[in-house]
């Protein structure tokens, strides 16, 4: 990105940090994501040195691979199978298998969605799974609610403004990166929102996002993008009308897809 690039998501990060969301003037809840993790694992390295991936089924299902049609929502099942190779793979898969799914890269022209959410407990070659430290009461709604924060445009911009290129328009991101990230803080809410952002991801879960550099749009944004953003923001202040929501985000949007424009092209 270009230095004023730079600049201004800076700034909008800036809010961020306070809990801010900007253009919304709304607070919500941060908190180091390393604060709520469990568990964060395997990488790729760790997943071929114990696992061989098989398409006939053994009893770990595994998402492999991180192409487009891998992305292209928000839940995602398991497209292969595991067959442990070393004496450990079966207490790896046991500890480490999670549903929250965080990509170890991102190829921002084709990115859909970012972190995935998946219908079993898995490990990947190309996500980190993860478990949260929440009560089992809750964690499927943690969970989801955790997706969700991640497909937000805050969400997003929080990954990118924490990227580490690789080759052009690729993104590394190691388990220090996503340890370190402010998220939100999903242990700090009542059971009725973490309930109401749970019923938000379903709604939104298996809608195809189209590519980020054609979300913002302001004139005409992905409207998953604009339903999970809106719906996000209503859960925290319900007062809100989905109008006025809505010409702030587009407003976010247009800045949002400068920056990508002048980066991606």
């Amino acid at each position: 990105m270009s230095i004023p690039d730079v600049e201004l998501l800076s700034e909008m990060l800036h809010f961020l940090e306070d809990g801010e969301l900007p253009y919304i003037g709304l607070k919500i809840p941060l908190i180091r994501l390393n604060e709520l993790t469990d568990r964060l694992g395997v990488d790729r390295h760790q997943f071929h040195d114990h696992f061989s991936p098989v398409r006939v089924q053994t009893p770990f299902p595994v998402v492999y691979g991180g192409g487009e049609e891998v992305r292209q929502r928000m839940l995602v099942e398991p497209n292969m199978f595991a067959d442990p190779r070393t004496s450990r793979a079966r207490s790896i898969f046991e500890e480490y298998s999670g549903r929250v799914l965080l990509p170890d890269r991102i190829w921002w022209d084709t990115a859909r969605a970012l972190a995935l959410y998946s219908t079993r407990p898995t490990l990947s070659n190309i996500f980190y799974a993860l478990r949260l430290r929440t009560g089992d009461d809750v964690r499927e709604y943690a969970e989801k609610a955790l997706v969700l924060w991640f497909n937000t445009t805050w969400g997003l911009l929080t990954i990118l403004v924490d990227r580490e290129e690789t080759r052009g328009r690729w993104t590394g991101l190691k388990m220090a990166h996503w340890r370190l990230l402010r998220v939100l803080d999903v242990t700090a809410l009542d059971s009725n929102k973490l309930r109401r952002l749970a019923e938000i991801f379903d709604r939104y879960a298996e809608k195809p996002l189209k590519r980020i550099p054609n979300q913002f749009n302001p004139d005409n944004p992905d409207p998953i993008r604009l339903g999970i953003d809106r719906d996000f923001v209503k859960t925290f202040n319900p007062t809100l009308g989905d109008k006025a929501i809505e010409e702030k985000l587009k407003k976010l949007y247009g800045h949002v897809k400068i920056m990508l424009e002048r980066w991606i092209g």
